[in-house]
């Protein structure tokens, strides 16, 4: 089947599937210019918001989006574009959906780490882009999301063509097309890897990894360490963003600091584990990340 074709500036439909945090973030963002449909993973989710819409709480302020919900993923082929925002972990059930579906629709992934990448060779899509979240948001409810700080969403075409006209976004929530898939994803797979396991292992916020004194020295050590796995990424800029993410999201918990709170599975394998197995292929030791990782799988088999 031809791949769909819009005007740039025109309304789009556009499937979210996932209604956790950042799906109900983007349902209700995009939700102000395009007519969104959710496709959650339960009937009383999608019974929810089909029936009270999306609440977005940013602030001092919020807003409500009325959106549309599907738990049978019958409406998925009339999309205009998919984004894919479940975690990495619950992606081979996604995949499973996507391969009996139109490969004229466009799908965006939008999850942390680079292990998904294997995943996406097996889809019959044309065109697959990638992106990475710089917004940070919390699920309050089944329809509620706590918009916690503004950013962007960089995307990158995987493999296809994306008209880059296609307008998704206001100013209030922007996109930006990368040049560089691998490059995006290596770049917050990193920052992931250097800050996500030390909060949850110090239960501390963003901010205290550069504010702390000791802590720093530690988070300088394991940057040195992964840094040193990756020559084509610049030491200079990359520790320039891993603080500055610390120091503009200094109150924030990272994601992995609250699915262990939570006693949720976190997505360390996708994150560090794929530092790990960059370091098992170089033969490199990297003992910090490691204790890391096994202090993280350790905490997930308690919870």
């Amino acid at each position: 089947m031809e791949q769909r074709k819009w005007k740039g500036a025109g309304k789009m439909k556009i499937g979210v599937i996932g209604a956790g945090a950042i799906g109900l973030l983007y349902g209700g963002w995009l939700g102000k210019l395009h007519e969104v449909t959710l496709f959650p993973n339960t009937k009383a989710q999608a019974v929810e918001l089909n029936e009270k819409g999306i609440t977005v709480k940013d602030g001092a302020s919020s807003f409500r989006t009325f959106v549309k919900a599907d738990d049978t993923f019958s409406s998925l082929s009339s999309q205009d574009l998919v984004i894919v925002a479940v975690k990495q972990y619950d992606l081979p059930a996604v995949t499973t959906v996507l391969k009996n579906e139109d490969g004229g629709v466009p799908v965006l992934f939008l999850q942390n780490g680079m292990g998904h990448l294997v995943l996406l060779e097996e889809l019959p899509q044309k065109t697959i882009l990638v992106g990475t979240v710089e917004h940070g948001a919390s699920r309050l409810d089944g329809t509620t999301v706590k918009h916690n700080g503004h950013g962007k969403t960089n995307i990158a075409v995987y493999r296809g063509k994306w008209d880059e006209s296609v307008h998704l976004h206001t100013d209030a929530f922007p996109f930006t097309v990368q040049p560089d898939y691998e490059l995006m994803l290596l770049r917050k797979c990193f920052a992931n890897a250097v800050i996500n396991p030390l909060t949850a292992v110090l239960k501390a916020k963003n901010g205290e990894l550069v504010k702390n004194p000791h802590y720093a020295r530690v988070f300088r050590a394991v940057f040195e360490e992964l840094a040193a796995l990756f020559p084509k990424l610049s030491r200079e800029k990359m520790w320039e963003e891993v603080t500055g993410i610390c120091k503009n999201t200094c109150e924030n918990e990272s994601s992995m600091l609250k699915d262990v709170k939570k006693g949720a599975r976190t997505e360390i394998d996708a994150i560090l584990g794929y530092m790990l197995e960059t370091a098992a292929r170089q033969n490199s030791q990297v003992p910090l990340a490691s204790a890391l990782y096994e202090m993280v799988k350790g905490m997930e088999d308690k919870g």
